[in-house]
């Protein structure tokens, strides 16, 4: 059964990027206003959000 992708909107400043998020694919997609995208394992983003927590402490 394929599962809906999730999409969030992070909207500040007039600047809206978007990061879905797509269980079947096993990719995370963020996209900026002007047409780039970066796309992302869920393990690769796994890792960037420890590490940014480990550098950063909790969010």
């Amino acid at each position: 059964m394929m599962k809906e992708p999730i999409k969030l909107t992070l909207c500040q400043k007039g600047c809206c990027p978007t990061i879905e998020f797509n269980p079947d694919a096993n990719l995370v997609i963020i996209k900026d206003d002007f047409g780039g995208k970066v796309s992302l394992t869920n393990d690769q983003f796994k890792i960037l959000l420890e590490e940014y927590l480990h550098r950063e402490g909790d969010l």
